[in-house]
């Protein structure tokens, strides 16, 4: 073959193979030259809950080609492990180290300078982990199979900086497991399309910017064991595109296969940044447009937001790959899951029942506004991830949130009592996002005290930062750090939702759901106004046993961690233990005669309550999800032995006694009657005690609790006990004999399992 038959010089050269078409030819002129190898997946399988989506993106290696001999080495290593300095420091670094060779060679020939390899086993490979993540994911046992996978050889592109090769890959297996089989054509074999990417790094890298822990962005970087002195091995970068005079602007291309009107929202929200960068001095450096016909996100030089379809809820994402050595983002994709659209819709038509109303048409139109707004802000919130920013949980605190954190609507009820949803979500960049594009992007002549005063500044603004393992689960503890929340205090959020939901509980009708729909789907649309109030139900648990504190170097000025004061606590143990009470629980006569079980090949989800009475809804188990969102957070391990020592040293702070016996007095010990108006009023009240005495003992049960804070749940639940026993009826002398024969012998009874709560995120 002659030189002129080869494809333009890039990084790595395609060589045509009119021998073999399916057979893959590299020429490589490029050896021991370190670059990002980034895997991708063009043909997901569709699984919200298995994560290989259209548009995945792999963890990035540092890989580079070596010769030895007459063979290729194809070497990966890790990353998160370089050494810089001299030629010694880098040998005793590489050493130090395993590398891994994922592929090996032969050399076919030599033509101008290039070495010819064939490099079809190293395409047609795994090397996104598909089995592995199937099987961890107890989906089986899967393998590829060569027979029915092959390089993609037509659809390889190359250029100056870097090389794309997708493969088609066919994994055999078993099919038992329940996710793919609910989205595969045939189980046995799934086809994916892996796009295999080598990115070429800059040969002028670009100045790193030091990360900071308070700045909102990732921490990225790696160990450099050559280092020595009181600065560690660590070195920490803020990721961030090139931006300047010198440097391309900054643009994400939206995917064509976005509907519009959903588009353009998604173009709108996503250019809101350039707000943000106009303020630091680089109006041109940013920009949101419509991909072409063309549009092709795994193209190194294309920042794609890729529209992603699964079957179920499921998250959308930001990532941008970013070069290890300085933190510059050389690529970036967004994935934006359709679902959300849907989610929202319901959400809106739940709160509405625009279904033939006398303001059909209006109410229509907000839902429809309100879906808009949603994907306006999704959007954002995702390319901000990827131009290098972490979530924000605690910006409902600031004057206009930011778009990096989780926003759930914010609904209005007017002076007459209707539900509004024309504010729902927030226009527009918050503060906190003009101080991350600020403290990411801004030029500073004194780049670090300079950038110390920005932080300053913030913090005395009260910009909160508060992120991701502080602002999820129920062993954060940070006050101020909880997603899907409304603006404001807690505890002023919660009686705002609470009178949604009851506006929108009595307007339930077959109204909240399309005509042409199956009125199975109603009970869905009760799942989520029975439930609206569980975030800020969250919210106003993290302030028992909460805390404050904020995240910097030791060199920094702070105050540690400091406890929510004790009045807030006791305002919010109070006020969520009266969410036990029947009337807090029970739905409406007329939503549950409207419920009807889902029509034939029409079962239930994960988005319906579990039921224990046959196909039909189950009174009973929406009672116990409602109090299980009490109980479960508030009983929490990690947060009694919080409550515990904070108790301990601030006795104005209520204890586990006192956090127990306030919920014991909303349920067990409830004095005042059911209101007459609550539908199975006594059957509800008996759901919610027994739910709680259940989850009591079940947080009795581990093996995390302190031995002294164990002995005070033991010694309430004791009184207790003694209590019920005085008192009349079967229900005080049932509940009083479960309790004496666990404490007397826990493997004497049964402890039921808590409910399944379907899922309340992403909204």
């Amino acid at each position: 073959m002659r030189t002129e038959e080869i494809s333009p010089p890039g990084f790595l050269d395609l060589i045509p193979d009119p021998a073999a078409q399916d057979r893959l030819l590299l020429g490589i002129r490029h050896f021991g030259e370190p670059f990002l190898l980034t895997v991708s997946l063009s043909q997901g399988l569709g699984s919200s809950d298995l994560w290989l989506d259209r548009g995945r993106v792999g963890k990035a290696r540092l890989a580079e080609f070596r010769r030895v001999g007459d063979r290729v080495l194809f070497v990966v290593r890790n990353k998160h492990f370089l050494t810089l300095g001299d030629p010694a420091a880098v040998r005793a670094g590489d050493e130090s180290f395993a590398l891994s060779v994922l592929w090996s060679g032969p050399v076919l020939r030599e033509e101008d300078g290039l070495v010819i390899v064939d490099a079809t086993e190293l395409v047609v490979a795994d090397h996104d982990h598909v089995a592995e993540h199937l099987h961890e994911r107890e989906q089986g046992d899967y393998r590829i199979d060569p027979s029915a996978s092959l390089p993609l050889v037509a659809d390889s592109r190359t250029g100056p900086r870097g090389t794309r090769l997708p493969a088609l890959l066919t994994f055999r297996g078993p099919g038992r497991g329940a996710a793919v089989r609910a989205v595969a054509a045939d189980p046995r074999a799934l086809t994916l399309v892996q796009q295999l990417t080598f990115l070429r790094l800059p040969e002028r890298p670009m100045p790193a910017r030091r990360y900071h822990p308070a700045s909102g962005g990732y921490g990225i970087g790696y160990a450099d064991h050559g280092l020595i002195g009181r600065a560690g091995t660590q070195v920490r970068f803020q990721p961030r595109f090139r931006v300047g005079p010198d440097a391309p602007a900054i643009v994400f291309q939206v995917d064509p296969a976005i509907p519009e009107p959903l588009r353009s929202a998604v173009v709108e929200g996503g250019n809101w940044w350039q707000e943000a960068f106009t303020a630091i001095g680089f109006p041109d450096a940013y920009r949101v447009e419509a991909g072409g016909a063309d549009f092709d996100p795994y193209d190194p030089d294309v920042n794609g937001v890729v529209w992603v379809h699964r079957a179920g809820r499921g998250w959308s994402l930001g990532q941008g790959l970013a070069d290890p050595r300085t933190g510059e983002v050389l690529h970036a994709r967004v994935r934006l899951g359709s679902q959300r659209v849907e989610q929202v819709r319901a959400l809106g038509e739940a709160l509405l029942a625009p279904y033939g109303h006398p303001e059909e048409t209006q109410r229509l139109a907000a839902v429809e506004e309100l879906v808009l707004a949603r994907l306006r802000r999704l959007a954002a919130h995702e390319i901000g991830h990827a131009l290098g920013f972490m979530h924000n949980y605690a910006s409902t605190q600031h004057s206009e949130p930011s778009v990096m954190d989780y926003p759930h609507a914010r609904i209005a009820v007017t002076e007459d009592g209707r539900l509004d949803l024309s504010g729902a979500y927030a226009t527009g960049l918050g503060p906190w996002d003009h101080f991350l594009i600020a403290h990411a992007y801004g030029r500073f002549p004194d780049e670090e005290h300079e950038l110390a005063a920005l932080r300053r500044t913030a913090a005395e603004a009260g910009l909160v930062y508060v992120t991701d393992e502080d602002g999820h689960g129920p062993e954060a503890a940070h006050a101020d750090g909880v997603p899907w929340v409304t603006a404001g205090g807690a505890l002023q959020a919660l009686e705002t939702i609470l009178r949604v939901r009851r506006i929108a509980l009595s307007g339930f009708s077959r109204g909240v759901l399309p005509p042409d729909r199956q009125t199975g789907e109603l009970e869905e649309r009760a799942v989520l106004l029975h439930l609206l109030h569980r975030h800020e139900v969250t919210a106003v648990a993290r302030l028992i046993g909460g805390v404050r504190y904020a995240y910097g170097l030791a060199g920094d000025a702070g105050t540690g961690t400091v406890p929510v004061d004790a009045v807030t606590q006791r305002r919010a143990l109070t006020r969520l233990s009266a969410l036990l009470h029947a009337e807090q629980l029970a739905l409406p006569t007329a939503v549950l005669d409207a419920l009807t079980p889902p029509a034939i090949r029409s079962g239930r989800t994960d988005q319906y309550f579990d039921t224990g009475a046959g196909r039909v809804f189950d009174p009973f188990a929406a009672v116990r999800a409602a109090a299980t969102l009490v109980t479960e957070p508030l009983l929490d391990p990690a947060r009694l032995n919080r409550l515990a020592w904070q108790h301990a040293t601030d006795p104005a702070v209520p204890g586990v006694a006192d956090l127990l016996t306030e919920l014991l007095t909303a349920t067990w010990r409830r004095d005042d009657p059911v209101p007459a108006d609550v539908p199975a009023g006594t059957a509800v009240q008996h759901t919610a005690d027994w739910a709680l005495l259940h989850q009591a003992l079940r947080t009795l049960d581990t093996d995390t609790l302190h031995a002294p804070v164990r002995s005070q749940l033991r010694s309430t639940l004791r009184e207790l006990a003694t209590d019920l026993r005085q008192k009349d009826g079967d229900h005080h002398h049932e509940g009083a004999e479960f309790l004496t024969a666990y404490l007397t012998d826990p493997d004497s009874v049964r402890l039921d399992p808590p409910p399944r709560l379907p899922p309340g995120a992403p909204n």
